[in-house]
C-alpha cells in the first residue's frame, strides 16, 4: 500500500546485488586469472559464475535478506547480511579450491578470493548503511506528508503506536474514539471531531479499529471519505464486513483489510503500467502523430479560424487539474469549457465531425501520457464543472481520481460514453470506472486498447 507505507523495493535491490556480485566476479577473475591458458581458464570463466550465483541465491535464501527490505529492523537486517556473506564466503572457499585443486599458485587464488569477499561486503554494508539512511528520512518525510488516523483504541492501535518506525512509515497523527481517552499525546478527539476534521481538515488514510462502531456510522465514514478521496482500511477483526473489504494486506506483522481492492495502489504494479505508458506513448508519437499532425492540422485550418490543438482543463489524479490535448474539432464559442458535445452539434466543423467519430481528435493526449498527466488506459478525464456537478450528486463519484485518467477506458468500450442525458447515465459510467480500478490488469488494458481499436473501425454511435 504505498500510499500509506514505504514502497518496497526488494527487488531493485536483488538485481542490484546480484549485478555487483557479477561484475566484481568478472573483473576481479580476468584481473588475477589472466596470464592462466588453457582448459583451466575456459571452465573458470563459465563455471564460476554459475556457481556463484547458485551460492548466493542459497546463501541469501536462507538468511531471507530480501524479506521486508524496508520494515525490517535495521539490527536485524544487518544480522541476517552477516549470516549470507559468512555463508557465501565459506562456500565460494570451498567451491574455490575443490575447482582449483590442482592449481599451483595458491597466492593469486587466496589475493582473488579474499578481494572478492572484501569487496562483497563493502558493497552490501555501504548500501545496507545509506539504504536505512535515507529510510529513516523517508519515514520522516512521509510522516509530516501523510496523514493518517486511527479510528478506535484497542490492541492494534496500542501495537501501532507504541512503534515509532511503523507509525511513522504510515504517517499516523493519532486516533479518534467513540468515547474520550485519558492519553493526551495520541488522542486527538472523538467521532464528532472526526467527521469535523474530514470534512475540513487534509487526511489522506484512515485505519478503522474499532469494532464496536455501529454500521451506520461505518456507513457515514466511508461514505465522507470517498467523497473526499481518502483512502479507508479495516483492521481484519471489525465486525462491519459489507463494504467489499477483500484486499486483505500484512504490514508489520499487522493485517490489514482494504475497504477496495486497488492493483494500482501496489508500487510494483504502477512502475508497470508506467512503462507501457511511455513506451505505446513514445510509439504512437513517433510514428503516428509525426507525420499525422501536419495533414490534420492543414485540414484544420482550411475549414476554420482557430488553433489547430484544443486545450482544457480536466480532473486528473487526486483532482488536480491539467491541460488536456485534443485536435480542435469545433468553432470557436464561449461554452467550449462547460458544455459537452452533443448529437448534431452546430459548433462541431466537417472535418471535427470526422476526426470526432474516429477518436482521431483524442490522439493528442498521448503527448499527455508521456508527460505523466493521463494514461492510456483508465477512467475518461472530465472537465472540471462536471466534477463540481457529480461529486456533489453521486458518492462515489471522486473514486474515480485515485488513478490517473486515460485515453480509452472500460467504460468506454462498454459502451458507456458519449453524451450524458441522466444521472443515472453518469452513475452507470462511474461504476465501471470503479470496476476497472478495482480489476486492472495489464491484460485488461491490452484487451481495452484492442476493442478501443475494433469499436474504431466498426464505427461508435455514441461517438459525435
Amino acid at each position: 500500500m504505498p500510499t500509506i507505507f514505504i514502497k518496497k523495493i526488494n527487488i531493485l535491490f536483488l538485481i542490484a546485488d546480484y549485478f555487483i556480485i557479477n561484475i566484481l566476479c568478472v573483473y576481479l577473475s580476468f584481473h588475477y586469472f589472466e596470464n592462466e591458458i588453457g582448459s583451466l581458464r575456459k571452465i573458470h570463466y563459465f563455471y564460476s559464475i554459475l556457481m556463484i550465483n547458485a551460492l548466493w541465491f542459497l546463501s541469501s535464501g536462507y538468511s531471507s535478506i530480501y524479506k521486508g527490505l524496508m520494515e525490517r529492523d535495521s539490527t536485524a537486517h544487518f544480522r541476517n547480511i552477516t549470516i549470507a556473506i559468512v555463508l557465501f564466503g565459506l562456500s565460494s572457499f570451498i567451491f574455490y579450491r575443490a575447482f582449483f585443486f590442482n592449481f599451483h599458485h595458491l597466492k593469486i587464488f587466496f589475493k582473488f578470493f579474499l578481494t572478492f569477499i572484501l569487496s562483497v561486503s563493502i558493497y552490501f554494508y555501504l548500501v545496507r548503511i545509506l539504504m536505512f539512511t535515507l529510510r529513516k528520512r523517508l519515514r520522516k518525510r512521509i510522516s509530516k506528508s501523510i496523514n493518517t488516523v486511527l479510528i478506535g483504541k484497542n490492541n492494534f492501535t496500542d501495537f501501532i503506536l507504541s512503534n515509532p518506525e511503523i507509525s511513522e512509515s504510515m504517517g499516523i497523527k493519532g486516533y479518534y474514539t467513540i468515547d474520550e481517552s485519558e492519553d493526551e499525546h495520541y488522542y486527538i478527539g472523538n467521532l464528532d471531531l472526526l467527521f469535523d476534521d474530514l470534512i475540513s481538515k487534509k487526511i489522506d488514510n484512515i485505519v478503522l479499529c474499532d469494532d464496536g462502531i455501529d454500521e451506520k456510522t461505518c456507513n457515514e465514514i466511508l461514505l465522507i471519505a470517498n467523497k473526499k478521496m481518502i483512502r479507508t482500511y479495516l483492521i481484519p477483526d471489525f465486525k462491519h464486513l459489507s463494504y467489499n473489504v477483500n484486499s486483505l494486506n500484512m504490514q508489520h506483522g499487522i493485517p490489514i483489510i482494504k475497504s477496495m481492492p486497488e492493483p494500482l495502489d501496489n508500487y510494483e504494479n504502477q512502475l508497470i503500467k508506467r512503462t507501457f505508458d511511455i513506451l505505446f506513448s513514445s510509439f504512437v508519437i513517433i510514428f503516428i502523430l509525426s507525420w499525422l499532425t501536419p495533414i490534420i492540422a492543414l485540414l484544420i485550418k482550411l475549414e476554420s479560424r482557430g488553433p489547430v490543438f484544443f486545450t482544457q482543463e480536466r480532473s486528473g489524479l487526486k483532482n488536480q487539474t491539467f491541460h488536456c490535448l485534443k485536435f480542435r474539432s469545433m468553432r470557436l464559442n464561449r461554452e467550449a469549457h462547460r458544455k459537452m458535445a452533443t448529437k448534431n452539434d452546430e459548433r462541431v466543423t466537417k472535418i471535427g465531425s470526422f476526426l470526432r467519430k474516429t477518436s482521431l481528435d483524442e490522439l493528442p493526449q498521448f503527448i499527455n501520457v508521456f508527460i505523466g498527466n493521463m494514461s492510456v488506459v483508465g477512467p475518461r478525464p472530465h472537465m472540471v464543472e462536471q466534477t463540481k456537478k457529480y461529486s456533489k450528486i453521486l458518492d462515489q463519484y471522486m473514486v474515480r481520481h485515485f488513478i490517473k485518467p486515460g485515453i480509452t477506458g472500460w467504460a468506454q468500450v462498454m459502451g458507456a460514453r458519449g453524451e450524458i442525458y441522466t444521472d443515472e447515465d453518469m452513475h452507470n459510467r462511474i461504476e465501471k470506472d470503479i470496476w476497472y480500478i478495482q480489476n486492472w490488469s495489464l491484460f485488461l488494458d491490452f484487451k481495452i486498447i484492442f476493442l478501443t481499436v475494433v469499436n474504431v473501425i466498426k464505427g461508435d454511435k455514441q461517438a459525435y
